[in-house]
């Protein structure tokens, strides 16, 4: 039983990294599109918990309000593929504090272009590197282990790894292939949590905002408020299924150098994206937790006209470590 619980604690734990974030909706766009340190619950004193996880994201149809686009140019599909690390530590039983890095291996579109004969041709336009990292300090408002409720509140400092944007042939980069904001920014996250031991079942929500600031372009994302429900479910043994249900709102980028036109509102940002995100999580050894999740968008409503998501899945391996437990002392006059 002791061993059950302990899984428990890592599947929630595990599978709120993929509760994420703000690229999902925009699988090109900028930053860290898993944001790992953000959704998990406070830890226990001297707890060391580490997370390594994997996202390949997959995008090729462009929107319009809430629908289809009839122009589908000039870019026919966009995707990216990353990695990062999570790591966590329990100060007290109520204070925790984490860092999150990651890195773009690539982000790449897909693009049609005309030559001056009229003949369309395809080429690629490609970014690697950091994105930019999280520090999170977490504070458990109220914990009852016996009533299996936690209420907690965060706050997180984003910062970008490098301040200027990636260039090639010495021509900047497309925004949406850049692998950092290059600008700062802060998160307020509130977790909450209840679970029902007679039925092996617990149902939490994430709640966060993020507020960008402007990079030294001028240039301002949008800020996003992401919303998710989760129900997990014990299958059998080692096994558990997470079903969740996430809503994430994006407001337009801002242009702060053109602020007389349109208020310097970016027409073609922001965005209004609901997905379900079945999950499968499986503990090895009662030590490690193994997690697979799928996302599925089930409704799109982007300003302007955008690439939206198709799909976009993940894995991650989680351990927590007892960092505060002490090998026992063996007195020498005790050994016979």
């Amino acid at each position: 039983m002791k061993i059950i619980k302990q899984t428990l604690v890592l599947v929630l734990g595990t599978l709120c990294l993929f509760s994420s974030c703000r690229l999902n909706a925009q699988c090109c766009s900028t930053g860290s599109p898993v944001g790992a340190s953000v959704y998990v619950g406070v830890l226990g004193k001297n707890y060391l918990r580490v997370i390594g996880y994997y996202r390949h994201s997959f995008s090729d149809t462009y929107y319009e309000g809430d629908h289809i686009a009839k122009n589908q140019d000039p870019v026919y599909n966009s995707s990216f593929n990353f990695s990062g690390v999570t790591l966590g530590y329990g100060i007290t039983k109520r204070l925790t504090v984490e860092i999150e890095a990651g890195y773009y291996f690539d982000k790449t579109q897909s693009k049609f272009k005309y030559n001056n004969d009229g003949t369309k041709v395809d080429y690629k336009l490609q970014g690697s590197g950091m994105s930019n990292g999280t520090l999170t300090v977490k504070y458990g408002d109220y914990i009852s282990p016996a009533q299996q409720v936690e209420i907690t509140t965060g706050l997180g400092f984003r910062f970008p790894f490098a301040t200027t944007p990636q260039y090639f042939n010495g021509v900047i980069l497309d925004r949406d292939v850049q692998p950092s904001t290059n600008a700062f920014g802060i998160s307020e996250i509130v977790f909450l949590s209840k679970g029902f031991q007679s039925i092996s079942m617990r149902v939490f929500t994430i709640n966060r905002y993020d507020y960008n600031f402007a990079d030294n372009l001028n240039y301002k994302y949008g800020n996003i408020l992401l919303n998710s429900i989760f129900v997990s479910k014990k299958i059998f043994k080692y096994f558990f299924g997470i079903l969740q249900f996430r809503n994430e709102w994006k407001t337009n980028d801002r242009d702060l150098n053109n602020l007389d036109i349109r208020n310097g509102n970016i027409t073609d940002t922001g965005f209004d994206l609901v997905t379900v995100a079945p999950q499968l999580s499986y503990s090895i050894a009662g030590k490690w937790n193994l997690m697979a999740v799928f996302d599925i968008p089930v409704y799109k409503y982007y300003n302007g006209r955008q690439m939206t998501p198709s799909y976009s899945v993940a894995v991650s391996l989680t351990r927590d470590f007892n960092l505060g437990k002490k090998l026992p002392v063996i007195q020498p006059d005790k050994i016979r």
